[in-house]
């Protein structure tokens, strides 16, 4: 694996030493305002607010025909700027270098939602990491297969976290991590798989793996998740399935699963106007160590159910969204119920 890692960085360090003067800059992004009314039985309320992402993006072409992209992303989910990007593309595919960025898992790719999927819209459930492991959570190299390469139009992304340690996260060019007790192992690697076997049908999934986890505080377990989608898209209906696992190797004393299955369709009667929805149950079991002189262990499992119907009117290049989710044992708190209404307005530039 460090010769993997060594030829990658040696191989990007070539391209880049030839960059032409050629290149451009654009500004995207997103602004968002909503009005949340509802939650769970513990916090109800009414609340307004706005997100806004920015993408500052600078590409261009190296004077051997090689494409670079360099992108750096400020948003609201954090007080730096770690969410950036440098890629080198051509013809051997792409090899790419990510902090806070470049995330392999397809946990949300059966793609069905008017406004966005699920539980990534309305982030009500907030209180477990459900939802598995990925490179993006820490600093990440990258290769990519070209197109075309594999029958199917099947696209390959391999990646790995050299360093899982959080204060790695989107250093500075010639910083170093620090030493800690890598609770989700010393290292992070993944893969990507999408096909496109047939017209309208997108087949999308994701392994990823820890390695060298440490003992101590915590039990020392390696962590493992994957995830497998399809959508399928014929005329104005779209139709999506999921399903995936998480062992949480971060837990003290017992050992933590989490189960996933999705489903969902989506109805796009034009150009504007567009309906969808979906059902997720997400299952947490949970096994506590044996203590001494027990015959058994202690299991419990607790299932989080969330349906979200969601309306999405689109013109020129703004979007009106209403959404209405609905969860039973929210959090994996049993008998938790949680609803919310969001309605909500964006712009995009």
């Amino acid at each position: 694996m460090k010769k993997i890692q060594f030829a990658l960085v040696a191989l990007l360090s070539i391209l880049i030493t030839k960059v032409s003067n050629a290149g451009e800059m654009t500004v995207t992004g997103k602004a968002l305002a909503t009005y949340v009314t509802g939650g769970t039985d513990a916090s109800s309320g009414k609340s307004i607010g706005i997100a806004n992402e920015l993408d500052f993006t600078a590409s261009g072409e190296l004077d051997n025909g090689f494409t670079w992209k360099y992108q750096v992303q400020l948003d609201d989910a954090t007080t730096v700027n770690d969410d950036t990007r440098l890629e080198i593309g051509g013809d051997f595919g792409k090899i790419g270098i990510y902090a806070s960025e470049g995330g392999l898992s397809s946990e949300l790719a059966y793609g069905i939602g008017a406004l966005g999927v699920g539980n990534d819209y309305n982030k009500l459930s907030s209180g477990a990491d459900w939802e598995g492991l990925d490179v993006s959570d820490y600093g990440n190299i990258q290769y990519h297969t070209p197109k075309d390469l594999i029958p199917f139009g099947t696209t390959v992304k391999l990646g790995i976290a050299p360093n899982t340690n959080t204060s790695s996260k989107g250093l500075s060019a010639k910083e170093s991590g620090t030493v800690g007790d890598y609770a989700d192992g010393k290292r992070l690697e993944q893969i990507y798989i999408q096909s496109k076997p047939i017209d309208g049908l997108t087949i999308t999934g994701d392994v990823a793996r820890t390695a060298g986890a440490v003992g101590g505080t915590i039990q020392a377990d390696d962590g493992a998740s994957a995830n497998l989608s399809a959508k399928y898209t014929i005329g104005q209906f779209s139709i999506g399935y999921g399903e995936g696992g998480y062992q949480d190797p971060t837990t003290t004393g017992f050992t933590t699963v989490y189960e996933k299955e999705y489903a969902g369709i989506q109805f796009d009667a034009n150009d504007a106007i567009s309906v969808s929805y979906a059902v997720e149950d997400l299952e947490k079991r949970t096994r506590s160590a044996m203590a001494a002189g027990d015959t058994t262990t202690n299991k419990t499992t607790v299932v989080n159910e969330l349906q979200s119907v969601q309306l999405a009117y689109t013109t020129g290049g703004m979007t009106l969204g209403l959404a209405q989710i609905e969860e039973d044992n929210a959090d994996f708190t049993a008998g938790r119920k949680a609803t919310n209404t969001i309605a909500s307005l964006a712009i995009a530039f």
